[in-house]
């Protein structure tokens, strides 16, 4: 069994795999009369047991319609697309020269992993609760503010911290990006506490990596192991998945605000841990992560916008399909990462990407896909 935690410069990680992002692009247009052929998943000993797109009730028209869309580029940086319905993996493809074995970026998604060990921290009684103080965990630099001493996790959590913060007006590797900022430093909890605050905690959302990087810390304070080392005992074990690499900072803490693109997982591994929303924190007969926290983690807690809400570092909204009120829940990371779960139609939909900024490319073939069960 291996886990690995490595440290990568941000910007070599970016010009790394744009230059990847560049060459394997070059494969992406197959010949003109190369038709799409659904096959059904590969059943292997990973745990997953595999159906068919038809015996779930899937059209299998549809889905293969939308593959060939992907293949010939129309929906742009996709490597990976799988479909879990009724328990089954039903549907498993990758692109670009990816394949099954390889390790990929999931970046943000790894927020609502760090979410679910705060969970199963709290459920195995090294946490109390989401009332905690955060700067309890943080003494060494006596931070007297009043109002930061009411910072809680759950604050954390649903990204509501007060902290000044902007990585979304800047590219991240832009000096004015507040992310960028804090991988310059040799200590990226101290800048993130150091900063002033905007507003006070719980009142405004506002996205911001380093907070959630501040869970790394509250994880070995309060368990004595590391995030991955944590992660891997009493989550991944229990999942069935043995390689990842998890990216560290400067001081070797685990990225678990996704800082240098976070966890690197197989994309049948990130659908292992999306189904435990899916199945009330259950993987075969194990209770991996209490089914509670799974509840208490899609109340939606704050607006991000009109359509999206934030629960603990997952977002829960709804798609108007052709009149059809769809509510769902998703975690997502940069570059078009998505594990998108419906839980009135027993669906789970990941994506895994690299490069793509435009949201229409992951949210169209969820449209879609979705649709293969409603007509």
């Amino acid at each position: 069994m291996k886990v690995y935690t490595i440290q990568i410069n941000f910007i070599y990680v970016f010009i790394s795999f744009s230059l990847l992002f560049i060459l394997r692009c070059e494969k992406d247009v197959p010949p003109a009369n190369n038709h799409y052929k659904y096959q059904i998943p590969e059943q292997t000993n990973d745990g997953w047991e595999v159906s068919s797109l038809s015996e779930v009730g899937m059209n299998v028209s549809v889905i293969e319609e939308l593959t060939e869309n992907i293949i010939n580029n129309q929906y742009k940086g996709i490597h990976s697309m799988l479909i879990v319905r009724n328990g089954f993996l039903v549907f498993e493809e990758y692109f670009k020269d990816y394949n099954s074995d390889d390790l990929q970026h999931i970046f943000s998604i790894t927020k609502s992993v760090s979410s679910s060990l705060i969970g199963i921290a709290i459920n195995k009684g090294f946490l109390q609760g989401v009332e905690d103080s955060v700067l309890s965990f943080f003494p060494q630099y006596n931070i007297t503010d009043s109002i930061k001493q009411k910072l809680l996790l759950k604050h954390i959590l649903t990204l509501t911290t007060g902290f000044d913060w902007d990585e979304k007006t800047y590219p991240y590797t832009d000096p004015r990006n507040s992310e960028y900022q804090m991988f310059q430093t040799d200590d990226w909890m101290e800048f993130v506490l150091q900063r002033p605050l905007s507003h006070n905690p719980g009142e405004i959302y506002n996205y911001n990596t380093g907070s959630v990087h501040l869970l790394s810390s509250v994880l070995k304070e309060s368990t004595g192991l590391l995030a991955n080392e944590f992660a891997e005992q009493c989550l991944f074990q229990l999942l069935g998945i043995t390689d990842y690499f998890w990216n560290t900072d400067n001081q070797g803490f685990p990225c678990t605000g996704a800082t240098h693109g976070g966890l690197m997982m197989k994309a049948r591994d990130v659908a292992k841990y999306g189904f435990l929303y899916l199945n009330k924190g259950k993987w075969k007969n194990t209770q991996v992560i209490a089914e509670y926290w799974i509840e208490e983690s899609l109340i939606p807690r704050i607006n991000i916008d009109q359509n999206i809400q934030h629960g603990y570092l997952w977002r829960i909204g709804h798609l108007n399909i052709d009149g059809n009120i769809i509510n769902y829940f998703f975690s997502s990371g940069f570059g078009g990462q998505s594990v998108s779960i419906i839980p009135d139609l027993d669906l789970m939909i990941v994506f895994l990407s690299w490069n793509n900024p435009d949201e229409a490319d992951i949210q169209i073939p969820t449209i879609l896909i979705i649709n293969s069960i409603l007509n």
